[in-house]
C-alpha cells in the first residue's frame, strides 16, 4: 500500500526558520513508509540542503521562484493556485505567518478537491491597521474553508483564527518539539566549537533567526552593545539570512562590534552552535512559540526574551520575560545574571514537558491517518 501523501504549503520562502524547522522535525520522524510530506512555497527555496534532504527522504519539494518582498498576497495568490490546480492532494496542511496566506490557500485547496485543509498559525504579530483589515476580510472565509486548525500555542491561536473557533475550542495546539537526542547538553561537544570558533574563554551571548522585522535584530545590538560595556568577555554570533541581514550587520559596524561579533549565515549544525553558546538572545516584537527556543532549553542554554513572546517555553527557570520597553541595559544585566547559573542536562525536562519530537511526530501522523 503506497503512503499518505500530504502537500505541506508555506507561505514564505522555505529556508531554515521556525515553522520550517517545525515540519522538518515532523518529517524526519514519522513512519514515512506510512505518510510522505511534499512541500510547496510559491516563493524560492533558499536552503539546498534541506530540499536535498527532502528528496532522500522520499518527499518532494516545488517552488514557483516568485519574489518575496513585495506583492506578496498576489504571488502567493498566483502561486498556490496554479500549482493545486495542475496537482491537487486530498490533505493540504498550510503554514504562514500570514493571515492572507492561511486563508487564501484553504480556500483554493477545497476548491481544488482537497477533503482535508489543515491551517497552522505558528506567530503572533504587531495589532496594527493592516492586520485588523486582513482580519476582518479573511474572516469569513477562516471560518468556512479549513477543515481543522492547529497552532503551536494558545496565543498563536488567538492571533489568527476567527473568534468562534477559540471560543468553541476547535482548534489544537501541537507542540514544537524538538530531537532530544540530538539538542542535548554536550560538554564535549561545547568545548569542541568553542574551540575551532576560538571563543573558548568568552560569554557567548547567540540568536538564530530570520533577519526580519519580526526578530528585532536592532534592538538585540542595542542590548548586546550595553552587555560589551560590562562584560569584557562578551561576544555574540548570528545564524540566519533574511531581508535585513546586511542592515544589520552595518548597524552593527556603527555600534563599532565588528571585533565582537560573529556572523554564520545558514546553518545546519544548531544544536552544536546551542551548546557553544552561553546565553540565547530574542527580543522579538513576536512569536507564536519559538522553535529555536525550544531547542536552547533542550540544551539547558537559558533564554532571555521578550514578553512579546507567549509565555509558553516548557522549562520556566530557563526563560525570562522582559518588556521591550526596558533599557539595554536592564536587558544586559538579565543575561548577566542568568549565565551565571551552571549549565545541565535538561532532556528529561523536556521529555516530561511533552517536548520530544518522537512523541509529537507520533501525534502529527496519528491525525493525518485519521483523515484518510
Amino acid at each position: 500500500m503506497s503512503a499518505l501523501r500530504v502537500l505541506q504549503i508555506f507561505g514564505e520562502p522555505f529556508s531554515n526558520g521556525g515553522q520550517d524547522s517545525y515540519i522538518m522535525n515532523m518529517y524526519r520522524h514519522i513512519d514515512r513508509e506510512r505518510v510522505q510530506f511534499d512541500f510547496f512555497t510559491p516563493f524560492e527555496i533558499k536552503n539546498a540542503a534541506v530540499k536535498a534532504e527532502v528528496e532522500r527522504l522520499g518527499g518532494r519539494m516545488f517552488a514557483a521562484g516568485r519574489p518575496f518582498g513585495e506583492d506578496n498576497n498576489r504571488h502567493f495568490r498566483e502561486g498556490v493556485t496554479a500549482f493545486l490546480e495542475k496537482q491537487p492532494y486530498a490533505i493540504v496542511h498550510i503554514h504562514s505567518g500570514s493571515t492572507y496566506a492561511l486563508m487564501y490557500g484553504a480556500k483554493v485547496a477545497r476548491r481544488c478537491g482537497a477533503r482535508r485543509v489543515i491551517v497552522h498559525s505558528h506567530c503572533g504579530g504587531f495589532v496594527n491597521l493592516k492586520y485588523k483589515v486582513v482580519r476582518a476580510l479573511s474572516y469569513a472565509a477562516l471560518l468556512r474553508y479549513p477543515t481543522d486548525y492547529y497552532a503551536c500555542s494558545h496565543l498563536a491561536a488567538r492571533w489568527k483564527f476567527p473568534t468562534p473557533i477559540i471560543k468553541n475550542n476547535r482548534y489544537t495546539v501541537l507542540k514544537n518539539a524538538v530531537d532530544t537526542r540530538v539538542f542535548r547538553y554536550d560538554p564535549a561537544l561545547r568545548e569542541q566549537y568553542r574551540n575551532e570558533f576560538g571563543l573558548s574563554d568568552k560569554l557567548v551571548v547567540g540568536h538564530i533567526g530570520r533577519f526580519a522585522v519580526q526578530k528585532n535584530h536592532r534592538y538585540l545590538l542595542e542590548v548586546f552593545a550595553a552587555l560589551a560595556k560590562k562584560e569584557p568577555r562578551a561576544h555574540l554570533v548570528l545564524v540566519g539570512y533574511g531581508d535585513l541581514q546586511q542592515q544589520t550587520l552595518d548597524r552593527a559596524a556603527e555600534l563599532g562590534l565588528n571585533d565582537r561579533l560573529t556572523f554564520l549565515g545558514v546553518r545546519q549544525d544548531a544544536a552544536a552552535l546551542m551548546n557553544m553558546f552561553d546565553v540565547f538572545l530574542l527580543p522579538s516584537f513576536f512569536e507564536g512559540l519559538p522553535v529555536v527556543g525550544v531547542e536552547a532549553q533542550a540544551t539547558g542554554l537559558p533564554v532571555v526574551t521578550s514578553t512579546g513572546v507567549t509565555p509558553e517555553l516548557p522549562i520556566n527557570d530557563l526563560a525570562t520575560y522582559i518588556p521591550l520597553d526596558d533599557a539595554p541595559d536592564i536587558w544586559a544585566d538579565k543575561v548577566l545574571a542568568v549565565t551565571a547559573a551552571p549549565r545541565r542536562n535538561t532532556t528529561d525536562e523536556m521529555i516530561a514537558c511533552g517536548y520530544d519530537v518522537q512523541v509529537a511526530a507520533a501525534v502529527m501522523q496519528r491525525r493525518y491517518e485519521e483523515m484518510k
